[in-house]
């Protein structure tokens, strides 16, 4: 038993002024330096095996990024990505003017002369503020498909959701080449497309109707945008802000043959790709010749023999790490009444990164059983102590607030403290036993990105990855 359980308000109480008066994370406790360990204070590290699982239902209809474009890599084979979105109007149409026929000689007809809308082009306008690849910029083929079948707003869309669309139409496919200084720079590009005529006068007639938000669902029932066959990058397209499909007209009077009969110019109705929230990226592998290889299976567990495990949320590769050397240390006859001081993860990274082809940035933990089935009824309880690893004030406060383990630019690991974690597992109330002989072990954890809207990659070596605990026991 962890004497935080003992003494649990004075502990909290001293915590959490401890954890508030540290500006980083590993300055909680005594810090994580072996060599300033004081007397009567004890230092372990404790190496946690772990293998590769392969999980193919990544959740793509949050994301805020529309992915599209593939890449291919020698561990995990080709990935591709297509965006699919349904349109919602975000502003209105002009109404139209109209005069009374004066010219008539007779008295008793007066005729009433509507002026007419014309609709000159539609454009596409994508915003892009990330692009991952592993060769050097070239050009990129982009095409723009009718969706065939109705996209809901609400759902829950998994990366394998396959929706139909229409036959590639002529005049909506394009090339460009995506610059690398708004990537370097950290701002958002864009590149515009003139999508067919046709579209625009079906946008148009649709936008003027009052049922629109319906016909846009079951009528044009969205858009989707993926690569060509030959695309090396995989581009990240705002689906909010720059991004946004435009369909442009003008008004002309009565007689539209006379050079001053336009009435109003350069208008436009503007349509969303992401106000309706119904949207969703797919993304598939062909592992075919690569490393990992065809032969793997959906929640399976796997190994390359190459001393690495490998994140890949895209091509739905995760590190999956066995907890059980953490929790036999920690529940083990010696340690009883021991007080945990500090306890911080590090996983190892291997390989060099470029502007194009960055590591994961930061990482969470979730709790997994040998079926490697995350317990998503603990996301939908807010179950603090059956869903990941919490930061520590969480515990403290009760609060679903999982722990991301940032890359360190010095050590490029990833990094956490999980003090309170640690607590829970010495008090039973993580990686419990089983009551039941047949209810599964949640005592293992599964490493996933906090951004799933970037492909990024993170090579991790088995050997390396550990757990640090600082910790003192009674005189």
């Amino acid at each position: 038993m962890s004497l935080l359980d003992k003494n649990c308000l004075g502990l909290l109480t001293f915590a959490a002024f401890f954890i508030f008066s540290c500006e980083d994370p590993s300055e909680v406790g005594l810090g994580l330096d072996p060599d300033g360990v004081a007397s009567g204070v004890f230092y372990e590290e404790i190496y946690l095996p772990a293998q590769n699982v392969f999980i193919d239902s990544l959740r793509t209809s949050g994301n805020t990024r529309l992915l599209v474009g593939s890449v291919t890599d020698d561990v995990y084979g080709k990935t591709s990505a297509m965006s699919y979105n349904q349109l919602s109007t975000t502003s209105g149409i002009q109404s139209l003017g109209f005069k009374l026929d004066t010219v008539s000689t007779s008295p008793l007809v007066v005729d009433t002369l509507w002026y007419s809308y014309v609709v000159d082009s539609t454009v596409l306008t994508l915003g892009y503020d990330y692009i991952h690849s592993k060769e050097s910029i070239k050009a990129q083929t982009i095409r723009v498909y009718e969706v065939d079948d109705q996209l809901f707003s609400g759902v829950y869309y998994l990366s394998k959701f396959n929706t139909p669309i229409l036959p590639l139409e002529a005049g909506n496919e394009f090339s460009f080449v995506p610059r690398l200084d708004s990537i370097v720079n950290e701002t958002v590009d864009t590149v515009k497309f003139y999508l067919k005529r046709e579209w625009g006068d079906r946008l148009f007639d649709i936008a003027r109707q009052s049922n629109r938000a319906t016909l846009l669902a079951t009528d044009f029932k969205g858009i989707a945008i993926g690569g060509g066959d030959d695309n090396t990058s995989i581009i990240g397209f705002t689906s909010t802000g720059y991004t946004a499909l435009n369909v442009h007209y003008h008004i002309v009077g009565p007689d539209s043959n006379k050079a001053d009969s336009v009435y109003f110019d350069s208008l436009a109705v503007n349509f969303s790709l992401s106000a309706s929230a119904a949207k969703y990226n797919k993304i598939t592998t062909d592992r075919t010749g690569s490393l990992i290889g065809t032969g793997i299976t959906n929640l399976g567990n796997f190994d390359v023999d190459d001393g690495n495990v490998y994140l890949n949320a895209a091509a739905g590769i995760y590190p999956k790490i066995d907890m059980q050397p953490l929790v036999d240390f920690l529940r083990g006859d010696e340690q009883e009444l021991i007080q945990i001081n500090n306890l911080e993860f590090e996983l190892p990274t291997d390989g060099e990164e470029t502007t194009l082809d960055e590591k994961v940035s930061q990482v969470r933990l979730y709790f997994v059983g040998d079926s490697t089935q995350i317990n998503v009824q603990g996301l939908t309880t807010n179950d603090i102590y059956n869903t990941g690893v919490l930061k520590d004030i969480g515990y403290l406060t009760g609060a679903l607030d999982l722990l991301s383990l940032a890359i360190d630019t010095t050590s490029f690991s990833y990094r956490g403290a999980a003090t309170f974690f640690g607590h829970s597992i010495a008090n039973g109330y993580i990686f419990a036993e089983p009551e039941d002989v047949n209810e599964e072990v949640y005592n293992k954890v599964v490493v996933m990105p906090v951004d799933l809207g970037k492909v990024n990659q993170t090579v991790i070596p088995k050997d390396g990855i550990k757990v640090k605990v600082f910790y003192s026991k009674p005189n």
